[in-house]
């Protein structure tokens, strides 16, 4: 009787059953007309507001990790500090929203029209505005490493110490375009309009350069890490420019340039 009481103790208990795990509510603002609406401070994580009219609404400090805002209307929007790691912003508008100090990894603004946008200070590494409009928007200080700008418009954009490395500008015009002192280490710059754009103290060590025009660019000679730049294939350079920072620029990037110094002299 003891040893079958002893048996009966040693048993191994069988594995508890593992519980499905439960659905996670969404709130849905889609379609909807939120004018000025307040979300400040709310847990919205995943939340549709597809398509809704939410000008001059108030996110600031939501969180809204997921939350699919494509189509929508956010003229205005106000989302500083709040947190969009995977947000969606295809096709929304956005022109004046702001974004200083948000956290944006990986949010997705493919076609967005972000006209005068604030992201000063943003957290978007990895983010993707592709095909995005972010004519006079201000980036300074934003960290975008590994950004994909693949045919964004940057025209006078504020770019000032940004980080900008690693982030890929295939087809992007970048005209007029503040980079003093941004971080450009390993980015792409193929077929890209850096037109007028000012360059003083940015880093483009290790950056790839092919078709890309630097015209106008009058500080080109003050960039950093020129004789490190890979030419995939030549690029333009205006001769008034060229005539004036000949001198100053590294042989080994004029003959990246596809210009010929022997030939010339």
């Amino acid at each position: 009787m003891n040893e079958q009481s002893e048996s009966i103790r040693t048993l191994p208990l069988p594995a508890p059953r593992a519980r499905a795990p439960e659905p996670v509510a969404t709130e849905t603002f889609a379609d909807k007309s939120l004018p000025r609406e307040s979300f400040a401070g709310l847990g919205l994580r995943s939340a549709d507001f597809r398509n809704s009219d939410l000008t001059m609404a108030d996110f600031r400090g939501a969180s809204l990790e997921g939350a699919n805002f494509e189509g929508a209307d956010l003229t205005g929007a106000q989302f500083q500090n709040a947190q969009l790691r995977g947000a969606q912003f295809t096709d929304a508008q956005l022109v004046y929203a702001s974004f200083s100090g948000s956290q944006i990894d990986d949010a997705v603004f493919t076609r967005a029209f972000l006209h005068h946008a604030d992201l000063r200070n943003a957290q978007a590494s990895s983010a993707r505005f592709t095909w995005a409009r972010l004519m006079h928007a201000t980036l300074g200080g934003a960290h975008c490493a590994g950004a994909d700008f693949t045919g964004t418009c940057l025209r006078f954009a504020d770019c000032r110490s940004a980080d900008l490395s690693f982030a890929t500008f295939e087809f992007a015009d970048i005209a007029s375009a503040k980079l003093t002192a941004a971080s450009l280490r390993g980015a792409l710059l193929l077929s890209a309009n850096l037109d007028g754009a000012s360059l003083a103290a940015a880093d483009l060590t290790d950056a790839s350069l092919g078709r890309t025009v630097l015209t106008n660019c009058h500080d080109v000679d003050r960039a950093k890490g020129l004789a490190t730049i890979s030419h995939v294939a030549p690029s333009a350079i205006d001769v008034v420019s060229f005539a004036r920072l000949r001198e100053r620029l590294p042989a080994v990037f004029v003959a990246g340039l596809g210009i010929d110094l022997a030939a010339r002299d």
